[in-house]
């Protein structure tokens, strides 16, 4: 089964839980991102049905078995209370959920803040209700996942068996509250207690940050922790793309990373064209499918077909999920 585990949900909309600070709606990486998922010109109180329509039309028209969709939670205070003046986006776990209910292929990521008050509860609750991995961007969430007094919040994630799916090295779309908080090695507690870490963009700092880097402590880190992986979401974009030739140039590193696409951030094909050639970038840079596109261009590139099915073995998904698929694939086999 082939899953694209790294997929963001927007909205916007009170009503369902999500908050999007004003001036962020108002600047050019909103407006680029609406753009590229077809959203231009939609009413800000249309958003959130129109891109939930989007994703499923994506989900359902690619080759893909299963899509893990991305709650985001908030920045809390001192004390753990939901601190509304530092969050610039927010979408609910419940919101997340409802959206997923649309299509089977739809898999909820929830996202919990550790430091919020009722991180415990709420973890069993999406636990519950079957999330599939838990999301966090502690640069813009305001965390230090090295605190020590989060151990037995990632110990209780491990109990559960729900992967982290956490971003590391610069985030440079929703604003930073602190970057060294992306940093890996402040994940090494959570490995520590037996989590099961997936890496976002594998610790690439990206090409606006050529002289800080962090991939290579992601490296370096494998050899130490079995259960630290890397999802290569963004790597096809304009901002990440160096990191996936890395990737590729080392056996070790392949075998530890899982397909993730970053969506909405936009695939760029035209990067590779010259790994590609000008031809078939440009026949990639027609796919209007970005989950497919984001697939066929690291298909291109020559990233082994392990890579897409290893979010299946590291997700923690329901009993009996995607078994049709599994047939189907079998059927076809034998044909």
């Amino acid at each position: 089964m082939i899953i694209d585990i790294h997929v963001h949900l927007i909205g916007m909309d009170p009503e369902n839980g999500c908050y999007l600070r004003p001036k962020m709606s108002k600047g050019m990486i909103y407006h680029l991102l609406t753009w590229e998922v077809g959203l231009a010109g939609v009413a800000r109180d249309r958003v959130d049905d129109a891109y939930r329509d989007q994703l499923i039309k994506w989900a359902d028209g690619s080759e893909l078995d299963g899509v893990g969709i991305l709650a985001f939670d908030g920045v809390y205070d001192e004390v753990g209370e939901y601190d509304h003046e530092r969050t610039s986006y927010y979408v609910s776990n419940d919101y997340c959920f409802k959206v997923c209910e649309y299509s089977e292929k739809l898999l909820p990521v929830a996202s919990i803040n550790p430091l919020r008050r009722d991180a415990y509860e709420e973890l069993d609750r999406v636990v519950e209700r079957g999330a599939v991995a838990l999301k966090l961007l502690p640069n813009s969430q305001g965390v230090d996942p090295s605190l020590e007094r989060l151990r037995p919040f990632w110990r209780r994630l491990a109990d559960h068996g729900l992967p982290l799916i956490s971003h590391t090295s610069f985030e440079h779309t929703i604003p930073p509250l602190d970057q060294s908080f992306g940093k890996p090695e402040k994940l090494e507690n959570a490995l520590d207690e037996g989590v099961v870490v997936i890496a976002a963009h594998c610790a690439g700092s990206g090409v606006a940050h050529p002289l800080e880097e962090d991939y290579d402590t992601w490296r370096a880190m494998l050899d130490d922790h079995p259960n630290l992986w890397g999802d290569i979401s963004a790597l096809a974009s304009v901002s990440r793309f160096p990191y996936i030739h890395r990737i590729l140039d080392d056996e070790v590193a392949e075998s530890r990373v899982v397909l993730g696409s970053d969506i909405p951030v936009p695939v760029a094909p035209m990067v590779f064209s010259p790994q590609l050639g000008w031809t078939k970038a440009r026949e990639l840079s027609g796919i209007d499918n970005p989950m497919q596109q984001n697939l066929e261009v690291f298909r291109a590139l020559g990233v082994d077909e392990a890579v897409f099915h290893r979010g299946a073995e590291l997700l923690r998904l329901p009993d009996g999920w995607g078994e049709d698929s599994i047939e189907q694939e079998e059927d076809e086999d034998q044909e």
